[in-house]
């Protein structure tokens, strides 16, 4: 298959993917809070998903390096679509983490692994371009369904959210299963014995960017579970918390082409610490906002910071999978975001219910913070780390 034909099949599918996963995301929260669910409790359930994505993801993505990339993305989406259902049928707070745990399975087996799939057709010298510009489907389906949600919830309700999730997501399973043939390298990835962990976590440059994907999560992860709650309290509509929430994910996706042609010219270090702290920053700030506008502010410059840094990492990823296995590298890397998404909801929700809702923000602020200073030392301290002049 042509190389941009591959491209724009899988971007198409992962577009709509995400489209389905986003429109629950500023439904989710208010959901929670109608089964009874606490601050730990919303914790918990936005964590299930991440804890099940930071299991599979290593395992399925070694496995497509030796099986091939499609029939675990055609699983995915199958476990996607089936989810929607689970969602509905819920009736309390631990119903609820159970569906969050299955459906981070099959989140397991579409991003990394696609993501794979364009790495092992990025030419040497143009990842930055070619992973930021798929990144596009990633952030534009995750970032548009929000808005799509809030709407949704708000003409229709809540169960109509969740059967657009499971709707978007079968027309993409349909996308892949008839449109996608198995992408060309599949022998040659057999007979590679994918490194293991140890070997990759030798490398100064490899340690800085999982902690930067795992502090960005973090930051992320407070803000999707936690800021839809807060915008309530500066009487937000379902509408604009949509709005909110897809502002800052959806100005991400509308820089990755343009910051990913930077990172192939560009110190792709400098652009990962600098995109992070954007991130973190604003996350400091958030209790002191009055009303909507201000959080939307603040949503605007997180979205830089994601735009900025996102193509530069999936780059330096793309270099190392290259060495050490593609889906081995990518599963590893969003794994490291997993864990972030684990870890930043449960701390944030046990602070909610400890000190209140603002100690949130700036707990995610600072810790987000000190994942880029821990990121600049380790970037800075081996810069031949694998071998490359600059990555």
């Amino acid at each position: 298959m042509p190389q941009k034909q591959l491209f724009w099949i899988l971007f198409l599918a992962l577009f709509v993917a995400m489209l389905g996963a986003g429109v629950i995301a500023p439904t989710m929260p208010l959901y929670a809070k109608t089964l009874g669910a606490s601050g730990i409790g919303l914790g918990l359930i936005y964590s299930a998903f991440s804890v099940s994505r930071a299991i599979f993801m290593p395992v399925t993505g070694k496995l497509s390096d030796r099986k091939g990339r499609k029939q675990f993305i055609v699983l995915g989406l199958t476990i996607y679509s089936l989810a929607s259902i689970g969602y509905i049928w819920a009736g309390s707070t631990s119903e609820l983490v159970w569906i969050r745990l299955l459906h981070g399975v099959g989140s397991a087996m579409i991003v990394p692994i696609a993501t794979a799939a364009i790495g092992d057709a990025a030419p040497e010298g143009r990842e930055g371009t070619m992973l930021g510009s798929f990144n596009v489907a990633l952030f534009l389906g995750f970032g548009t369904g929000p808005l799509l949600g809030g709407v949704v919830m708000d003409i229709l309700g809540i169960e109509e959210v969740f059967l657009l999730m499971g709707g978007l997501s079968g027309f993409s399973l349909l996308l892949i299963l008839f449109l996608l043939p198995e992408p060309k390298g599949k022998r040659h990835r057999r007979e590679r014995i994918p490194s293991p962990f140890s070997s990759m976590w030798k490398a100064d440059a490899f340690k800085g960017l999982l902690i930067f994907r795992f502090s960005n999560a973090v930051v992320r992860g407070s803000t999707v579970a936690f800021l839809p709650v807060f915008a309530v309290r500066v009487a937000a509509t379902p509408s604009q918390i949509g709005t909110l929430v897809s502002m800052n994910i959806l100005l991400t996706a509308v820089l990755q082409h343009f910051f990913g042609r930077v990172a192939d010219r560009w110190s792709r270090r400098g652009l990962i610490i600098g995109g992070n702290l954007l991130s973190s920053l604003p996350l400091l700030l958030t209790p002191f906002a009055s009303d909507f506008w201000h959080l939307i502010i603040l949503s605007f410059v997180m979205g830089v910071g994601g735009g900025v840094a996102f193509p530069a990492a999936l780059a330096i990823a793309t270099r190392v999978g290259r060495d050490h296995g593609m889906g081995n590298v990518m599963g590893t890397f969003n794994t490291a975001m997993s864990l972030g998404m684990i870890t930043g909801p449960l701390i944030a929700g046990w602070i909610m219910d400890l000190l209140g809702l603002s100690v949130v923000f700036m707990w995610g602020g600072f810790l987000g913070i000190a994942g880029s200073i821990a990121c600049t030392i380790l970037f800075f301290r081996n810069k031949g780390a694998f071998g490359y002049a600059d990555i």
